[in-house]
């Protein structure tokens, strides 16, 4: 299936919920985060000032068969990052890939 041109997911609901400490990262994106020399404060700003112009794609998930990713290319501290999230089913955001685009 190719992936969609709308976000799956709302941008203002997975921005709060970074805000509100309700998301989790996952292993690649804790691995690309650090091989840009960041932590998990910079995934969280970086979420926060995503617009809808950074929005890429709708991609299924590869590991979660009928589950869906928004695919985000913002720039950030003048770099451009791949940035996949998800609402999960318990209602947390999960940031997928954070990493170089």
């Amino acid at each position: 299936m190719k992936g969609r041109q709308k976000p799956t997911y709302d941008l203002a609901t997975i921005k709060r919920l970074v805000r509100e400490g309700r998301w989790t990262p996952e292993g690649p994106a804790l691995d690309g985060c650090a091989s840009l020399g960041m932590d998990s404060q910079d995934i969280e700003d970086c979420v926060d000032d995503l617009t809808p112009a950074d929005f890429h794609k709708t991609m299924p998930s590869d590991c979660r068969p009928g589950m869906f990713q928004d695919v985000y290319k913002p720039f950030y501290y003048g770099q451009r990052l791949y940035v996949k999230l998800q609402i999960a089913v318990d209602g947390s955001a999960v940031v997928i890939q954070f990493k170089a685009a």
